[in-house]
C-alpha cells in the first residue's frame, strides 16, 4: 500500500474508536438513542480515533464539517477493515447501520440480525453513530460512506497484490 499501513493496523485503529464508543454507549442496542445522542457517541468515537491516528494535535478535534469529513471518513474505511476481520462485508455493515438510523417504523432489522448473528452488532451501532455525527456536522453521509467503501476496497486490492 502507498502509505505502508496494513489492514490489521487499520482494524486496530478502528478498535480504539470502538472501545471509546463502547465505554460511552448504552449496552442494549434498543431503543436506539436519539439522533443527537447518537451523534454525540459518534463524535466520541471519532475523537478517540483522531487521537490515535493524527500526529498533529490540531488535527485531533472533530468540531466542524472539514474535520468530520476527514476523520469520520477515515474511521469508516478503517471500520470496514475491522468488520472484514469478523467476516462481515462492508455493505452488510452499512445496511445494518442504516437500519439502526431508520426513523420510520416498523423497522425491519434484517441486515442488523445478520450482523448480530456474527457478533458484530456493536460495529453496526458505532457506524450508525458515526453517520449521525457526520450528518450533524453537515457532511454528505452517502458520499462519505461511498468514498470510505471505495478506499477500503482499494486498500484490500493493493494488499492482496503485495502478498
Amino acid at each position: 500500500m502507498a502509505d505502508d499501513v496494513t489492514s490489521a493496523e487499520r482494524a486496530e485503529w478502528a478498535a480504539i474508536a470502538l472501545e471509546a464508543y463502547g465505554d460511552a454507549a448504552p449496552t442494549p442496542l434498543f431503543p436506539v438513542p436519539s439522533p443527537s445522542a447518537l451523534a454525540h457517541l459518534g463524535t466520541i468515537a471519532a475523537t478517540a480515533y483522531a487521537e490515535a491516528t493524527r500526529h498533529n494535535p490540531a488535527d485531533r478535534d472533530v468540531n466542524d464539517t472539514l474535520s468530520a469529513n476527514l476523520v469520520i471518513g477515515d474511521l469508516i474505511a478503517d471500520l470496514y477493515h475491522l468488520a472484514d476481520e469478523q467476516q462481515i462485508a462492508a455493505d452488510q455493515l452499512t445496511e445494518a447501520a442504516e437500519e439502526l438510523r431508520a426513523r420510520r417504523y416498523p423497522v425491519q432489522p434484517t441486515a442488523l440480525c445478520a450482523v448480530a448473528a456474527a457478533g458484530a452488532e456493536r460495529l453496526a451501532a458505532m457506524l450508525a453513530a458515526l453517520m449521525e455525527s457526520a450528518e450533524a456536522f453537515g457532511c454528505d453521509v452517502p458520499e462519505m460512506v461511498a468514498d470510505a467503501h471505495a478506499f477500503y476496497e482499494d486498500c484490500m486490492a493493493e494488499e492482496a497484490l503485495s502478498r
